[in-house]
């Protein structure tokens, strides 16, 4: 059944630590709308159908929608003549029956936008979000941050490579050096962006912590409204092989939200049970993706987080396994349970199945690396 949507209603999605600039999100918050590109489409409808342990790690896919030039003057602030009659968005539900994986690989059109990668200069490091996708085509998606009362989010950004084969030789020069200066190149992934809650009252322990880099950007600020620190994508790129785990814990134990070591084993557990299953997933698929992240998100209040755990600690519930969201027949139980944690892997543009060329050793380097960093983390929070 296809979902109805009133662009007028949709509202900029607040809660992404890390990506492009344009995403959406519906009234009830369950929803987000993404610009994308066909060939990320296409790998969501392939991987739903016909790859399940890797669609498990995914947002559920609900469908594409098309945003005509009305519904972007709806959504971007401007005003909008009224329509002839009352109308909603219609969202293309997915693509079901699909049996082959040999699907040729497509790569969208490149262009030299100001800002991108194709067109700054090496030492530039750009805007803190890409730039808004200039496509009128939206994927639809599950919310992986609905349901949390304070969801904090953790975005990695995967492999040492980030471009691929249809990548300008400018941008992959960029690219390339932004992975050689950083944990992208000697461990296979970087922080790409935190939103962390700091508790109830306004004080921020560690806020001065690695306030500026080496060139003197500002690699987070407060939002004094929410109380939440937001990490952008410079705050990554200061750490090393060696140090990058400060960042997990920065994360991961946050005492003035509530969240103390015993909280950062628990959901460390659960983190790291996931990421295995995802190097699992990525081991036994022939795939090549670029750019792609791990997204970690957990309940950051921490009242909030012991009610969660003590309802799903409950027998007949299973708190060490997240619930299955491709499981439509218990959706309307979900809408009830509350929200502990989420492990998704996210960003699929430059995604695509690779038949006959192996597992993934460019994003598998990464999932291992982030694997032993959630074993050492364990370790040292079960002292």
């Amino acid at each position: 059944m296809a979902l109805h949507l009133d662009p007028s209603t949709l509202t900029s999605f607040d809660h992404a630590a890390a990506g492009h600039e344009g995403v959406l999100s519906d009234p009830s918050g369950d929803l987000v709308i993404k610009p994308c590109t066909q060939a990320e489409v296409s790998f969501y409808e392939l991987a739903t159908t016909s790859c399940p342990d890797l669609a498990n790690f995914m947002p559920r896919y609900m469908g594409t929608l098309q945003r005509s030039a009305s519904v972007a003057e709806a959504t971007s602030g401007l005003p909008k003549p009224p329509p002839a009659e009352p109308s909603a968005a219609v969202v293309t539900p997915p693509v079901s029956g699909l049996q082959s994986l040999d699907l040729p690989v497509t790569h969208p059109p490149s262009s030299s936008v100001p800002g991108t990668a194709a067109t700054l200069s090496l030492d530039d490091v750009g805007p803190m979000k890409g730039k808004k996708l200039d496509t009128d085509l939206n994927i639809v998606l599950e919310n992986v941050t609905a349901k949390f009362k304070k969801p904090n989010v953790l975005d990695l950004k995967l492999g040492a490579r980030l471009w691929d084969d249809g990548a300008k030789l400018e941008k992959r020069a960029r690219l390339d050096k932004v992975s050689s200066e950083t944990t992208s190149g000697s461990l296979g992934f970087r922080i790409a962006g935190m939103r962390i809650w700091q508790g109830k009252d306004k004080v921020v322990e560690g806020l001065n912590d690695f306030v500026a880099s080496k060139d003197g950007q500002i690699l987070h600020e407060l939002d004094e409204d929410s109380n939440y620190l937001n990490h952008n994508k410079l705050y990554g790129r200061i750490f090393n092989a060696d140090n990058v785990i400060e960042g997990f814990k920065k994360y991961l134990h946050v005492p003035h939200a509530g969240i103390g070591k015993r909280q950062a084993f628990l959901i460390t557990q659960l983190f790291l049970e996931d990421v295995k299953g995802i190097q699992a997933a990525l081991e036994a698929l022939e795939s090549r993706m670029y750019s792609a992240s791990i997204l970690l998100v957990y309940e950051g209040d921490g009242e909030a987080f012991e009610k969660a755990y003590e309802i799903l600690s409950k027998p007949g519930n299973e708190v060490l396994e997240e619930e299955d969201e491709n499981d439509d027949e218990e959706d309307e139980e979900n809408d009830s349970t509350p929200r502990l944690y989420a492990t998704r892997l996210i960003d699929f543009a430059h995604a695509s199945f690779a038949p006959g060329q192996g597992p993934d050793e460019n994003m598998l380097q990464g999932v291992r690396s982030t694997v032993k960093i959630l074993e050492q983390l364990l370790a040292e929070y079960d002292e």
